[in-house]
């Protein structure tokens, strides 16, 4: 995993707000739920982004989590910076916290700087509205119990040999 759980969650959060528009408010309770995340874990996470500026938030009977502005113009950076801080931008990756130079590069500058750039173009140049409904899951999530029983349903119903057992 490139970051954090929390900082995954927020991208699914603002990917799935994405998808559902702008027009009504998203429930953080809803949002856990399509998600598959508790909702008390989901509401610190939107209060950082709200902290931020990405998220608005409103109470009361239509209140709920909107995105500041259109997802096509919050980058992924923004999302990823108040969970990661400075490891959204790696330094050296021979000696952690210090700058990748090349007046004192390591045996491992030239490839990682190559691979640093690739991320932090990717974080700086794609938006939210990049990403949206390409989190597995947003649009047919189902709670894992029912997956399990319809593996168990679809395993019944199979022959004894396509099970892997002689009859």
């Amino acid at each position: 995993m490139i970051f954090s759980a929390t900082t995954t969650h927020a991208l699914s959060a603002m990917a799935c707000m994405a998808e559902q528009g702008s027009e009504e408010p998203a429930l953080g309770r809803d949002l856990a739920r399509r998600i598959g995340l508790p909702a008390h874990y989901l509401s610190k996470v939107l209060a950082t982004l709200a902290r931020s500026g990405l998220l608005t938030a409103s109470r009361g009977a239509r209140g709920g989590y909107r995105l500041a502005r259109p997802a096509s113009r919050i980058r992924l950076i923004e999302v990823v910076l108040p969970f990661e801080g400075q490891r959204a931008r790696p330094g050296c990756l021979l000696r952690p916290g210090k700058p990748c130079r090349d007046s004192r590069a390591c045996s491992a500058h030239a490839a990682w700087g190559e691979a640093k750039r690739t991320f932090a173009d990717f974080l700086e140049k794609r938006t939210v509205a990049d990403i949206q409904g390409g989190a597995p899951g947003f649009a047919t999530k189902q709670p894992r119990r029912r997956v399990r029983q319809r593996a168990a349903a679809a395993h019944r119903g199979s022959s004894p040999a396509r099970r892997g057992r002689a009859s």
